[in-house]
């Protein structure tokens, strides 16, 4: 393992340990907690909506009962998260409807995925598009972020949920 790979999975071992963290520490046990949670203007200040996905670093699972964060780098360079939001975290709207809860996490600011928003769509482009152009170390399996895809389209729950 070159040391450079070394640095990603050390970097990738720290936002895990950062997101589960962040996660058992919620107050209200809704993801995350209300210090984090950050409206869309405020990733929008920073162009979020024109970032392309350069490299997807692959995903783990955080100690908090089974969310699932995927790691991805932008052609600027910024790094951010995709997390799929154990039920443990969803409102009791969320559990009514039976509606997988999607979140943005940048720089320690988690951004909520409204269902059928243009936040939505341009994610569903963002990864529909890398999953067909990303080749070499940066692609991951391209099946997972085409499935990553239609999975945040559909809102289909990744776990069962009761409520």
């Amino acid at each position: 393992m070159t040391l450079a790979q070394k640095m990603k999975t050390l970097i990738q071992l720290l936002l895990v340990i950062s997101t589960t963290l962040t996660l058992v520490h919620a107050e209200d046990a809704i993801l995350p907690p209300k210090d984090q949670r950050a409206e869309w203007p405020e990733l929008q200040v920073q162009n979020f909506s024109e970032w392309s996905i350069k490299m997807f670093h692959g995903w783990d699972v955080p100690f908090d009962g089974g969310s699932k964060v995927f790691f991805f780098e932008s052609g600027g360079g910024e790094s951010f998260d995709l997390v799929v939001a154990h039920p443990n975290y969803w409102t009791a709207l969320d559990k009514k409807q039976r509606r997988q809860v999607f979140l943005i996490r940048h720089k320690n600011r988690f951004y909520r995925i409204e269902h059928k928003s243009a936040e939505e769509k341009n994610i569903i482009d963002k990864l529909t598009k890398a999953a067909g152009q990303l080749s070499g170390e940066g692609k991951m399996d391209p099946k997972l972020l085409t499935s990553l895809a239609e999975r945040l389209e559909s809102r289909e729950p990744i776990f069962k949920t009761t409520g």
